[in-house]
């Protein structure tokens, strides 16, 4: 029986200005073909022998031609023998992946980050705050003593290392001596050598900033990530404080002390359904006038459920960020990233729950629990006291979740860039019936199409 071939399930092809390219969903490769290729593949969108070409009439007296073409899709696995089960070898590869990483826990891949939540208070009331019914935690705050567990473990996690400190809440200004303090701290461990170096950051809304607090910022090398939505009626449609002034104004001035002292300052902005059509012209505000050339767009919040914007709307703002930011020489730092990431250094993103340099990150609650995620840390069995934690627990699990949730996960171009829903959408999935957030899908999808031309 004579062997037959058919297209790889992980081919897609994209045309743009009468080019064409041809994607490899599961090892990200990128390259360009032509028209006559593409006739050759769609030829063997069905099982069939490699002869069976030539009995098209057009291919007839070109068999050197079209052989040479057969040699560089076979090596491509662009075209693979029907008897190839795609589906089972990328399940075994997924779960090598997640054996090898689980046997780096503890060794090369740690927990070597916290973002630490100071307080759960706040000046403001953002409409679209991930922390949920803060009128009811207004006295949340950590304990030192909880707090120094923390930096404990770290240190033990990290013997002679790294750590890294993200300051966060609430508004973490309100705790400012606790930063004080915790600095201090840590930075006699790095004097004694326990460690070898420290990176703070911190998020603020940037309104109770005064020259002291820059110039402490300025002199422990902190990051100061600052919220700002654009414009002043831009950033007042959803960051006002508790009695409902906006609060442009007054993030502004704080801004201008910090840049007085030369902060190394980052811009984080946060598309919503009322302003995500004003993206890039919010991020190309930031940069020619506040000065500003480092941006993080937020992923959208869940806070009622899944995205409440358009996918595909995001998808062509965080494009024309990109296009701005290269144009004015800044960095804008998107969910494309992992996109662009992916795409540059060949990495099937399938554990995405991890930093691109592989070390996790995890939260330090009010209550002296660490939480897997960023973003949440109502997650119940998922959270873990400090004295308790270990790499064999529920942390782990949660960062080493299995991908590509669902089926359909596996026909989509975008699967290795995404890499399905994230633990926190997961969770979400199973213990509060949330769908799946196409928006999400839609994003990747439609950015992924103009992504694999800009790294070409």
């Amino acid at each position: 029986m004579n062997l037959r071939f058919l297209k790889s399930r992980w081919i897609f092809v994209y045309h743009k200005n009468n080019k064409d390219v041809i994607f490899n969903s599961n090892n990200l490769e990128v390259y360009f073909t032509d028209k006559e290729v593409i006739d050759i593949l769609n030829f063997f969108e069905k099982p069939r022998e490699l002869k069976e070409v030539f009995l098209i009439s057009k291919y007839q007296k070109r068999r050197k031609s079209i052989q040479n073409i057969f040699r560089i899709l076979l090596d491509s696995n662009t075209l693979i023998s029907e008897n190839k089960n795609e589906l089972s070898e990328h399940s075994n590869w997924v779960l090598n992946q997640i054996e090898k990483r689980k046997k780096e826990i503890g060794k090369i891949l740690k927990l070597n980050a916290l973002r630490v939540v100071l307080t759960e208070k706040c000046n403001f009331q953002c409409a679209y705050c991930f922390v949920k019914q803060r009128q009811k935690i207004l006295s949340n705050r950590i304990s030192w003593e909880n707090f120094k567990k923390s930096i404990d473990l770290l240190v033990k996690l990290n013997k002679n290392g790294h750590i890294e400190i993200h300051f966060f809440g609430g508004e973490p200004l309100i705790e400012f001596p606790l930063i004080v303090h915790t600095v201090s701290y840590i930075n006699n461990l790095t004097k004694k050598g326990v460690i070898n170096s420290a990176f703070y950051a911190i998020t603020t809304n940037a309104t109770l900033m005064n020259e002291d607090m820059a110039k402490f910022f300025k002199i422990n090398h902190f990051l100061v990530s600052v919220s700002v939505d654009g414009w002043e009626k831009l950033h007042n449609l959803n960051r006002r404080y508790l009695d409902g002034r906006g609060t442009f104004k007054n993030t502004i001035k704080g801004l201008k002390i910090m840049q007085k002292f030369k902060n190394d300052i980052g811009i984080l902005v946060t598309p919503t359904k009322k302003t995500v059509k004003y993206l890039s012209k919010a991020c190309e505000y930031i940069i020619k006038e506040l000065g500003c050339h480092y941006i993080t767009v937020n992923t959208p919040q869940p806070v009622n459920g899944n995205w409440e914007i358009d996918g595909e709307i995001f998808a062509e703002e965080v494009k024309r960020c990109l296009e701005i930011a290269k144009k004015n020489k800044a960095v804008i730092t998107t969910l494309g990233t992992r996109a662009l990431y992916a795409l540059d250094e060949k990495i099937p993103l399938v554990l995405s729950c991890s930093k691109f340099e592989n070390n996790f990150t995890g939260t330090l609650t009010t209550k002296g629990k660490i939480s897997p995620c960023i973003v949440s840390w109502n997650l119940g069995k998922f959270l873990t006291p400090i004295e308790k934690f270990n790499y064999h627990g529920q942390f782990t699990k949660w960062k080493l979740t299995k991908p590509y949730f669902f089926s359909k996960c596996l026909n989509c171009p975008a699967m290795n860039v995404c890499g399905g829903p994230c633990p926190l959408e997961i969770y979400d999935m199973e213990n509060n019936s949330r769908p799946i957030d196409h928006q999400r899908c839609r994003f990747f999808r439609k950015f992924l199409e103009w992504a694999v031309w800009y790294k070409i």
